[in-house]
């Protein structure tokens, strides 16, 4: 048994923040992937390595009660490093146990090296967790399910998603671990446990240009800040999300519609209620560098914002001119700022899983 699996990280154009709370969002796959590779183990003993986190080769074995147990000693960052795998592990094998199904002992290797910014090997804010959960269940069912048919994607999403909030503390709209499962440029949105999501076309003479910020942010500590605000001011919280839907909205219609004046106008106004969040969250989630890129990206007439949660990571420059594109990517690169070759719409994960679904609504628990 050789088993391999390649699922490609995402970015978010349009929606964030607001699609916790209902509102459609814009997304689209990268081709940077989260790669994995499951052998069955020769001496009963399960394996895991993890060189891109700087995870040495490490045996363990799971207990009467599914709990992973590491046989070798080792340092306490690299087990803080192991614990979104560990989480997932354990999850996976308690739903495959109540389905009758126990997991063969593995040697599990992992490569997230895409999601790493080569320089500084800084995270680049592309959604590794969700890539590498999605990387994780597939392998782990491919290992124990006979006939490969009976793995939908359907399936990987809803344990997928079930497993990711679990490990995440229940934070989070659950938007990269649909991209991950299904690839290319999505409108997504879930409401009341219920995901849909549309397959979109990238509209024609739209450019793009991913530029990275130079610091990592934490998702998972922004949207808490997010749920504060909600708490401690929700007349506000809610006049906010609603003015952030309807730009979202219409943003991505006009995306949908290939009206390109449209779309480049609500993106550019979407910039600005991100910025907002900055005082209302009383953090940066449009930080110094994300503003002077925005600057300099107006300056060329170039509209730019923050891709996700913020505080650093990735932005996303659009323009109908691959020239002014190209004089931002020389001005930021002058300002030392990096531009990444980051393409949209990769596949999902394995090409092999039927793809049925361009249009879906799924329900989870």
């Amino acid at each position: 048994m050789n088993i391999s699996t390649k699922t490609p990280g995402k970015l978010i154009i349009l929606g964030e923040y607001a699609v916790l709370e209902g509102a459609p969002s814009l997304v689209a796959s990268t081709n940077r992937f989260a790669n994995a590779i499951f052998k069955k183990s020769e001496d009963g003993v399960f394996k895991i390595k993890a060189p891109s986190i700087n995870v040495p080769l490490l045996n363990f074995l799971m207990d009467d009660d599914g709990k992973v147990k590491f046989i070798d000693k080792s340092f306490e960052k690299v087990m803080e490093k192991l614990s979104l795998f560990v989480a997932i592990f354990e999850h996976t094998a308690r739903k495959l146990t109540e389905k009758g199904i126990k997991i063969p002992p593995l040697e599990i290797f992992l490569d997230t090296y895409d999601f790493y910014y080569t320089q500084s090997l800084l995270k680049l804010g592309l959604g590794s967790s969700a890539a590498v959960t999605v990387s994780l269940i597939t392998g782990l069912l491919s290992a124990n399910l006979v006939d490969p048919n009976e793995i939908s994607r359907e399936t990987i999403l809803k344990l997928a998603m079930d497993s990711h909030k679990k490990a995440q503390g229940n934070i989070g709209s659950g938007i990269d671990i649909v991209t991950a499962v299904y690839g290319g440029i999505l409108k997504y949105q879930i409401k009341n446990n219920e995901i849909s999501f549309q397959r979109l076309k990238m509209p024609e003479n739209l450019y793009y240009l991913t530029v990275w910020s130079g610091k990592s942010a934490s998702t998972t500590g922004y949207v808490k800040k997010f749920y504060d605000y909600k708490k401690q001011s929700p007349n506000e919280f809610r006049q906010l999300v609603h003015r952030m839907t309807i730009t979202s909205s219409e943003g991505i219609e006009a995306f949908e519609n290939q009206d390109l004046d449209i779309f480049l106008k609500k993106y550019d106004e979407y910039y600005h209620l991100l910025h907002s969040l900055n005082h209302n969250l009383s953090i940066p989630v449009i930080t110094n560098e994300h503003r002077l890129i925005h600057e300099v990206c107006h300056s060329n007439g170039v509209v730019y914002k923050s891709s996700g949660a913020g505080g650093g990571d990735l932005g996303i420059a659009f323009s109908t001119s691959k020239e002014k594109l190209d004089l931002v990517a020389s001005e930021l690169k002058s300002l030392n700022f990096d531009t990444l070759e980051i393409e949209f719409g990769a596949d999902g994960i394995n090409e092999e899983i039927p793809l049925r679904e361009e249009y879906a609504k799924f329900s989870y628990s």
